[in-house]
């Protein structure tokens, strides 16, 4: 039975952009899983943060409403540069951020091939965690991810897990406290991540045999990610129902040109700001979100803490 909390564990907090500055919400994603993070009782000094964006300054200030700890930020590709070096026996990775069929947005693209060939060439890295939450995390499914021998602890041993597979993934307004800030902090989280820091800093035995396993917290923001988009897709529903109409309405108001050009002009723009509260409505309701995990059976055995 393997221990993380208190062994030998590097846990990674990544996001990657190809733009200019990655989205505020992901960077509070993380904000929020470095909280749990240090919750949960894991030293400062075995958490390593990559992010890649402009503006350092803005994103130091959004991680310092999760902790009262300073941290070196790096940009994602010195997560890479920084695993020849390891001294850890085992990594856990979180990934926010976007995601395509290149796999992870950085700067230049992490492939599945880049992620799980650096793992496994990493300096005495025994095994490997990875939660990935960004959209079309399944590109990073059905690789070469297990040891080819189960006693071959020279082949790192790595296990994947995916907040959704070919679709988008899911977030969602929520509101939660952080440590230093004196009232609740609302951003658009992702409900993966967001459930997954959740049992980190509080974490339940799900399957019931006793322990707090990595299989617990993907079963557990699993459940209650999908949990969380029902009910918000029910709430969708009335909004579309209402949006159409409103939509018909302004589609008429639209066509019927008056020959005032101010009026027609303002007509056509509300018609395009409630067609697009309609399309963003109607996306959601067509999103189906399904967790993964990949080398499921190391995962029952990795235990959160003693």
């Amino acid at each position: 039975m393997e221990y993380l909390v208190n062994g030998s564990t590097k846990w990674v907090l990544l996001l990657g952009s190809s733009q200019a500055n990655p989205e505020h919400r992901h960077i509070l994603d993380l904000a929020f899983g470095l909280a749990c993070l240090e919750q949960c009782g894991i030293q400062p000094s075995d958490i390593f943060i990559y992010i890649d964006g402009n503006d350092r300054k803005l994103i130091s200030n959004f991680l310092e409403s999760g902790t009262p700890n300073r941290y070196s930020i790096k940009p994602t590709e010195d997560f890479f540069d920084d695993l020849p070096s390891n001294s850890y026996k085992n990594l856990v990775l979180f990934v926010t951020g976007h995601g395509d069929h290149k796999g992870i947005d950085a700067v230049t693209p992490i492939t599945p091939h880049k992620l799980v060939t650096s793992l496994k060439k990493a300096n005495r890295l025994e095994q490997a965690i990875v939660y990935l939450g960004q959209c079309f995390a399944g590109v990073f499914n059905y690789v070469k991810a297990g040891r080819s021998s189960p006693s071959d602890r020279a082949d790192t041993n790595i296990i994947l897990i995916g907040a959704t597979n070919l679709q988008e993934s899911v977030s969602l307004p929520t509101s939660e406290q952080f440590p230093t800030q004196s009232k609740p902090t609302s951003w658009s989280a992702n409900l993966f991540l967001l459930n997954v820091f959740k049992w980190l800093s509080s974490p339940i035995d799900i399957d019931g045999d006793g322990l707090h396993t990595i299989m617990d917290s993907y079963k557990y923001a699993g459940v209650h990610s999908n949990l969380i988009s029902k009910n918000n897709k029910i709430q969708r529903l009335y909004e579309i129902l209402n949006a159409y109409g409103e939509l018909k309405v302004a589609e008429a108001a639209k066509n019927q040109k008056t020959g005032d050009i101010s009026l027609d002009a303002k007509n056509e723009l509300v018609y395009k700001a409630i067609e697009q509260k309609f399309i963003n409505n109607s996306n959601i309701q067509n999103i189906h979100q399904e967790s993964w995990i990949l080398n499921s059976r190391p995962a029952q055995n990795i235990k959160l803490h003693q």
